[in-house]
């Protein structure tokens, strides 16, 4: 056998080692920056105003896979009425050590959230997934995606939640199907929710910038995207109760006093029959508002109201009467 013919026999295996030779030495540096980071977040904070905690830890997936698990896994963001604080028993974070920059999360086990002054729920999901997608800035898209949640307070089949950057926007999609409410949580309108659903985008998304690239904290990113007269844009905002529907278009941005500001054009479907079996409702709020509303005004052949929900100086309206305020969001 002469040289050339040995070059083309052996050639092949050759690359094949140096390619698993490259692809595990990248393995190890990754793996090692990602235990780096890991271990820094232990003695810190993850971000401005983030703080993440854990029990025990283990990162693997070698060759071409980047796999973390932590073990009681606590999350803290720090607001202006105290900390809210997701704890999760069991959380993993799954990645490639090739192509773009995408993590994959899952929780299991026990979970809970804290938030306020002796704010506390404990629920379980039959699975929690979510993903991270970073750009050159940073944060480019997350997606949430929960199924199964139950609580003491709700229990819902599905959560979702979706934001991406896009051009000079922030498109979001957030939803919940099957809402089933607690009896103390009970409205109006009922205890069942088929579906509460927004669609939108938020303008001045460049005021979000410091934050989706870990630099900024929550409340100096939002003051910024206030002052540069941000708003969130509904199209549409849309909740299905289980005795009428509601579907909602409008703007929400903030006042000089961070509370939120905005008109909502919704229209009601369904208030001859919540009327007929709804005589009667408390004095004041909002189902009192909307019943006056449906007396005054009725409803279009196809049973359709309209009325327009609006915020102003910390005051919610229904029209023009006044049925409940908002409070500073930071």
């Amino acid at each position: 056998m002469n040289y050339s013919s040995r070059f083309f026999l052996y050639a092949p295996f050759g690359l094949l080692l140096l390619v698993a030779f490259a692809a595990g030495t990248r393995w190890w540096v990754v793996a090692g920056a990602l235990e780096t980071h890991l271990d820094a977040m232990q003695r810190g904070e993850a971000m401005p105003g983030v703080t993440v905690r854990y029990g025990k830890r283990s990162v693997g997936g070698f060759p071409f896979r980047l796999e973390a698990v932590l073990d009681d896994l606590s999350v803290q963001v720090a607001t202006a009425d105290g900390p809210i604080v997701w704890r999760a028993e069991h959380f993993a974070l799954h990645g490639l050590t090739y192509g773009r920059k995408e993590l994959i999360f899952e929780a299991a086990g026990k979970q809970s959230l804290a938030w306020g002054k002796g704010h506390h729920l404990d629920f379980q999901t039959g699975s929690l997934h979510a993903s991270a997608i970073q750009d050159e800035v940073g944060l480019s898209r997350f997606d949430l995606d929960l199924v199964a949640f139950d609580s003491p307070a709700l229990a819902a089949g599905r959560i979702q939640f979706h934001i991406r950057r896009s051009k000079d926007t922030l498109d979001v999609a957030t939803s919940g199907e099957d809402v089933q409410l607690a009896p103390r949580l009970r409205g109006a309108f009922g205890d069942r929710i088929s579906l509460i659903a927004l669609q939108g985008d938020v303008s001045a998304a460049r005021a979000f910038d410091g934050l989706r690239a870990g630099r900024a904290d929550w409340r100096s990113a939002v003051e910024a995207w206030r002052k540069a007269q941000g708003a969130l844009h509904a199209d549409p905002f849309e909740i299905n109760w289980s005795t009428l529907d509601m579907l909602a278009h409008g703007r929400i941005g903030l006042d000089d006093a961070k509370r939120p500001s905005g008109l909502l054009d919704v229209k009601v479907t369904g208030m001859p029959d919540w009327l007929a079996h709804n005589p009667q409702t408390k004095p004041g709020g909002f189902a009192a508002a909307l019943r006056d509303r449906a007396a005054k005004a009725g409803a279009d052949q196809a049973g359709k109201m309209g009325v327009v929900l609006g915020a102003k100086d910390g005051i919610v309206y229904l029209g023009d009467a006044p049925v409940g305020v908002v409070e500073p969001l930071y």
